[in-house]
């Protein structure tokens, strides 16, 4: 199998990241934009004002959503993989009617472990560094995105998307620095989930259940606490969690 080129790598790691464009804010058509207290419809009852549905303007919006990862079209059923380095393993068990994965690796001692059973799949894992490990796990009737980007030494990420719907779910996660650890389960009809981790020793844990759950989640830093997030249907919620080091010295 021909050797990927740096850059190959470096595209198919920042596409990880960028395939989810950006959330969106929810648009409920309600008025005025944005001065959910103002006069109106709803005056003086409006989120924050009293917590109705929101409205499309910045201030006392529901909340957010993904845009739709489309599920390539394959004529077969893919798993291509590509491993530089040494000590490297990859494994793909795909099963049912359409299937699709990506497999790279670049350093040594990484490991990848897919397996995608009966509807629609799509999965891009791209590790650079070394010693990272994605252990990952799409079943379901209808259509399913994981997008996966590790970049460093000693990363792991735990992945579990069950789709119960014939619409999708979709996660994009990228873990850079050394030491991180990302759980992740979706189960259910249409959770989609954004995480990123860039520092060291970060741990996040989140699990969707139920249908139409949205995640945002960033950590940058070291050393931060788990947060462990669970959300049950019909749920949106974002988060950034950040630290700069350690403190400055007592008396200071």
């Amino acid at each position: 199998m021909p050797q990927m080129k740096p850059n190959s790598l470096t595209a198919i790691l920042a596409a990880a990241m960028m395939s989810f464009a950006a959330p969106v804010l929810a648009d409920t058509g309600n008025i005025p934009p944005g001065d959910p207290c103002g006069d109106g419809n709803g005056a003086g009852t409006g989120n924050p004002c009293g917590g109705n549905n929101g409205n499309s303007g910045e201030n006392g919006n529901a909340g957010f959503t993904f845009e739709e990862i489309a599920v390539p079209v394959q004529e077969d059923r893919g798993a291509f993989i590509s491993q530089i380095g040494s000590g490297n393993t990859a494994e793909a068990d795909q099963q049912g009617t359409s299937a699709y994965a990506r497999v790279i690796q670049n350093g040594d001692a990484n490991q990848v472990d897919l397996r995608q059973d009966d509807g629609n799949h799509y999965t891009e894992i791209a590790q650079d560094g070394d010693s990272n490990t994605v252990f990952a796990g799409q079943d379901g009737n209808g259509q399913a995105a994981l997008l996966l980007a590790q970049r460093g030494s000693g990363n792991s990420a735990e992945l579990s998307q069950f789709e119960s719907g014939d619409l999708y779910s979709a996660a994009a996660i990228s873990q850079s620095g050394s030491g991180n650890r990302l759980n992740l389960v979706q189960d259910g009809s249409d959770n989609q989930a954004r995480l990123a981790q860039s520092g060291d020793n970060n741990i996040m844990t989140a699990t969707q259940l139920g249908a139409g759950n949205r995640l945002e989640w960033t950590q940058n830093g070291s050393g931060l606490s788990d947060l462990q997030i669970t959300q049950d249907g019909g749920q949106a919620l974002q988060i950034t969690q950040t630290n700069t080091g350690a403190p400055p010295p007592s008396g200071n």
